[in-house]
């Protein structure tokens, strides 16, 4: 069954808005977005934001037999050469390290693959279609947000899911989840994409207040074009 008509039909979605996207699945978090993935039987996946790895290991515990790539460079975006990027938070070199430790000690003993580079550089290692999801969760400026969807909807498969955090409208329209939204709106918008977002009101975990966003890979959507 095609994931889309499998979250319909299986899971309970408040009534379309005006606009028809996004449909919230009801009673949704990540944790049973990745107990979704296990349900598709998703095997490979990526995190492209890993930072201290928590967010890894409730994919671990969620998803049976994962084969998961955590993509982060524990560098400033001020250390590499896209000139474009403003919005990363400001955490120095030591604060950075600890996260790493962190999340390789977590990652001990599973079936994890870190590519320690920017998202941007990080695509080019893993294959095109081969991937069973992403999600994203790295930086939040609108132009690497779209262009991470971009990238990383090339390395998933047809039927594969393409996914991310942090789903919100700052109130002054100026943060940065606010970005994320704007840029998820926008590919839909121009793709004509349904898409999904997890229900906020029955989060549990820390770190977990605001809705991630879902959609489905189509076959006519994210051309693999040669040199990205």
């Amino acid at each position: 069954m095609e994931p889309t008509e499998f979250i319909e039909k299986n899971y309970t979605l408040e009534p379309e808005n005006p606009t028809g996207n996004p449909r919230v699945i009801k009673g949704m978090n990540r944790d049973s977005l990745y107990q979704l993935f296990t349900k598709l039987g998703y095997k490979v996946g990526c995190e492209v934001g890993l930072e201290k790895g928590k967010n890894a290991v409730q994919m671990f515990d969620n998803i049976p037999g994962l084969k998961l790539y955590g993509v982060d460079p524990y560098k400033q975006h001020s250390q590499c050469n896209y000139a474009y990027v403003a919005e990363m938070r400001k955490w120095d070199e030591h604060y950075l390290n600890g996260c790493k430790k962190q999340a390789l000690n977590r990652m001990t003993g599973r079936n994890f693959e870190l590519l320690q580079d920017f998202s941007e550089d990080a695509a080019k290692k893993v294959e095109y279609n081969s991937l069973d999801f992403v999600y994203i969760d790295g930086d939040h400026s609108y132009d690497m947000a779209m262009l991470d969807v971009i990238l990383w909807g090339q390395r998933v498969k047809k039927g594969g899911i393409i996914s991310g955090h942090d789903y919100y409208y700052d109130k002054n329209k100026e943060g940065r989840r606010a970005k994320v939204t704007q840029a998820i709106n926008d590919y839909a918008k121009v793709h004509g994409l349904q898409f999904f977002i997890t229900d906020e009101d029955h989060y549990v975990r820390k770190g977990d207040v605001y809705p991630s966003w879902i959609f489905v890979k189509l076959e006519d959507i994210y051309p693999n074009v040669v040199g990205f």
